[in-house]
């Protein structure tokens, strides 16, 4: 997997399909970045740091894009700015010194409380992310750098397949370890195949959930849903299916595709890989029979 020059590098990759075959459908992974910006200083090994990578998402769900779908990818880690936390889902002890009135007032969730907010407390449990709190600038400085061209482009995309198709379909596609750890709300439960959040179905109909749990359970993976990951941010900004739009969050176990100590791709990966192309091209062949452009139903 290539990695770009971190001081060059955009904060995101669009991947768009070829015109006569786009679909309303569109794939985030924003766990999936590797390059690390210039004067980028932390605690956490480099080894460390890759436990928090969604580690070839991209890759595994490339087939999707000549399926007709759209694929945006995080060209920057987690570790340095999550995109799947709200802008304001900061940490006080974060920040070295007072936050601006001006940008809004800190609203750290459950998210922060784990260490696993805006910008990371921890990389593992027990194990701090940076030496000390970080400056309101240099936060304020990857927001904009980083958060905010992610955030808009990924809003763009949806947009316009919505203005051209009447609706919009979204999947957020994430990894997860095999084995939950203390910083996890399901530390101690054996962990599914996949698990698919709509927010306890408010976030897409139940029709594109079904379908997405139909197709997978096809294939023999074992699927939960909303339990123990229900969406995050991302999920919740884009999800609005009286409006037209519908997000799913996907979480795939790294067993199924990855040797997870040497963080490599494992005999699992090109099975898993044809099976979420097999998906989206499900999906693709089903958003074609309910839309056209200006319409939806």
């Amino acid at each position: 997997m290539a990695t770009p020059d971190p001081a060059t590098a955009p904060a995101f990759r669009l991947s768009l399909p070829d015109g006569d075959t786009a679909v309303p459908l569109v794939l985030d992974s924003p766990h999936s970045g590797t390059a690390l910006p210039p004067g980028f200083e932390t605690l956490a090994t480099r080894e460390q740091q890759l436990t928090a990578w969604d580690a070839f998402i991209p890759d595994l769900w490339r087939g999707a894009v000549e399926a007709g779908a759209s694929l945006l990818e995080a060209e920057f880690p987690r570790i340095v700015i999550d995109p799947n936390r709200a802008a304001d889902d900061i940490d006080p002890e974060m920040v070295d010194g007072a936050w601006p009135l001006a940008w809004g007032k800190l609203a750290p969730t459950r998210y922060s409380a784990r260490g696993m907010g805006l910008i990371r407390k921890l990389i593992l449990p027990g194990l701090p992310m940076y030496a000390g709190p970080l400056t309101p600038q240099e936060i304020h400085r990857r927001i904009d750098t980083l958060y905010t061209p992610y955030h808009c482009a990924l809003a763009d995309r949806l947009d316009a397949l919505h203005a051209r198709f009447g609706g919009v379909w979204h999947i957020n596609a994430h990894s997860m370890k095999s084995q939950p750890n203390a910083m996890n709300i399901d530390l101690g439960q054996a962990r599914p195949d996949m698990v698919l959040g709509d927010l306890d179905g408010t976030s897409a109909a139940a029709d594109f959930t079904d379908l997405v749990e139909r197709e997978l359970r096809a294939c023999g993976y074992s699927v939960a849903r909303n339990q123990p990951y229900k969406g995050g941010d991302i999920v919740r900004r884009h999800g609005h299916p009286a409006r037209g739009r519908h997000s799913l969050q996907i979480e795939i176990n790294r067993a199924l595709y990855m040797d997870e100590a040497r963080f490599e791709p494992s005999p699992g990966f090109d099975a898993l890989q044809r099976n979420l192309t097999g998906l989206a091209r499900a999906i693709a062949n089903d958003l074609r029979a309910r839309t056209q452009p200006g319409q939806t139903r």
